[in-house]
C-alpha cells in the first residue's frame, strides 16, 4: 500500500459495467486535479464474488478529506448516481492510523505468473467467508508501485471479523492462497482493547506485548485517578454517597475514560512502539519505554507538587 492516505470507495454491482468503467475514469480524474494526489487503482474483477471498488491515494490525510468533501467529487458522484452507480461503503486508510475494527486489510506479494491463480483463490476464499455471520464483502486490488496486492475484507462488527479470522474454515482455505505468494500475507494493524495492536504476519496472529499495554494504561490511569479523587469523589461525598458506592462510580468513570477516550488518544503517538511487528526492534522498544517512563515520572512530580 502506498504511504499517505487513501479512500477505498466500494460500489454496488452496476447494471452497465461498461458505463461504470467510463464513469470511473471521470471519478479518478477529479482526484487527479486535486492537490496532493498520488495514485489510483481499480479493484480486479472476480466473477461476481468480489466487490468493485476504487482506491485513491493522497500524500496527506487533510488533502484526501478536502477532495472527499469537495464540490468536484460531489458532482461526479451525483452524475454517477444518475446513471445507476451507487456507493455502497467507504473505507479510509491513513498512515499512522488503525483501520476500522470491522475491516481486515491484507497485503500480498504474488509470484510472477501466478496472478490469475491468486485471483481465483481469493474468489473461492470469498465464497467461504460469505457463509459467516456479518460478512459484508471483499475487495481485491492489483499490485501497486511497491508490488503489493491488497485485499479488504469487511464484516458488520469487529467480533464477527475476528471470528472469521480464527475460524477452522479459514485456516483450511489459506494453503491454496499461500501457494500463489512469494511471501506469506501480512495484515495491516487492527486495534484491541487498552491500546493493544493486533497484526497477522506469516499466518500468525501477533499482539502488543502485555507489558507495553500495561505501561500505557498506567500512564493514563494515574492522572485519571488523581483528578477524579480531587473532583468526583468530593462531589459524591457532598451528596451523601456511601464510600463503597462512590468508589464504584469512580471505577466506572475511570474505566470508561480509559477505554474510549484516554488510551486511544495516548496510543496515537506510540503507534509504532505498540505495534507487535514494527515495535519489536530493541531500539524502538527502548526509546518508547523511556518516553512513557519519563511521562509517568513527570506526572508523579506534578501531582506531588500540587499536593
Amino acid at each position: 500500500m502506498t504511504l499517505g492516505a487513501c479512500a477505498i470507495t466500494i460500489f454496488h454491482p452496476p447494471a452497465d459495467p461498461a458505463g461504470l468503467g467510463r464513469w470511473v475514469a471521470e471519478y479518478i480524474a477529479s482526484a487527479g486535479n486535486a492537490p496532493g494526489y498520488l495514485s489510483a487503482r481499480e479493484s480486479v474483477p472476480g466473477s461476481g464474488h468480489l466487490d468493485f471498488a476504487v482506491e485513491v491515494t493522497f500524500e496527506h490525510t487533510e488533502q484526501l478529506h478536502e477532495w472527499l468533501d469537495g464540490s468536484e467529487r460531489d458532482a461526479v458522484l451525483r452524475d454517477g448516481q444518475a446513471h445507476g452507480f451507487w456507493c455502497a461503503a467507504e473505507l479510509i486508510l491513513a498512515e499512522g492510523e488503525l483501520p476500522p475494527t470491522n475491516a481486515g486489510v491484507f497485503l500480498h506479494r504474488v509470484a510472477r505468473g501466478k496472478e490469475s491463480e491468486f485471483v481465483s483463490a481469493q474468489s473461492d476464499l470469498t465464497l467461504v467467508s460469505a457463509r459467516f455471520p456479518g460478512y459484508e464483502g471483499t475487495v481485491l486490488f492489483p499490485a501497486d508501485s511497491s508490488g503489493h496486492w491488497m485485499s479488504v475484507l469487511r464484516f458488520r462488527t469487529a467480533g464477527q471479523l475476528n471470528a472469521w479470522i480464527r475460524s477452522r474454515e479459514r485456516q483450511e482455505a489459506l494453503p491454496r492462497l499461500r501457494n500463489e505468494l512469494t511471501h506469506d500475507f501480512a495484515e495491516l494493524p487492527r486495534s484491541a482493547p487498552f491500546g493493544s495492536t493486533v497484526r497477522v504476519a506469516d499466518g500468525e496472529t501477533k499482539i502488543t506485548p502485555g507489558w507495553k499495554s500495561a505501561m500505557l494504561v498506567v500512564l493514563c490511569l494515574y492522572p485519571t485517578v488523581m483528578l477524579l479523587s480531587k473532583t468526583l469523589a468530593p462531589a459524591l461525598g457532598d451528596i451523601g454517597a456511601n464510600p463503597a458506592a462512590a468508589m464504584f462510580v469512580g471505577n466506572v468513570v475511570s474505566v470508561a475514560l480509559l477505554q474510549w477516550v484516554l488510551v486511544p488518544a495516548a496510543s496515537r503517538p506510540f503507534r509504532r512502539w505498540l505495534d507487535p511487528i514494527d515495535g519489536a526492534p530493541a531500539r524502538i522498544s527502548a526509546v518508547g519505554t523511556a518516553v512513557v517512563a519519563a511521562a509517568c515520572a513527570a506526572l508523579l512530580v506534578m501531582f506531588c507538587l500540587i499536593g
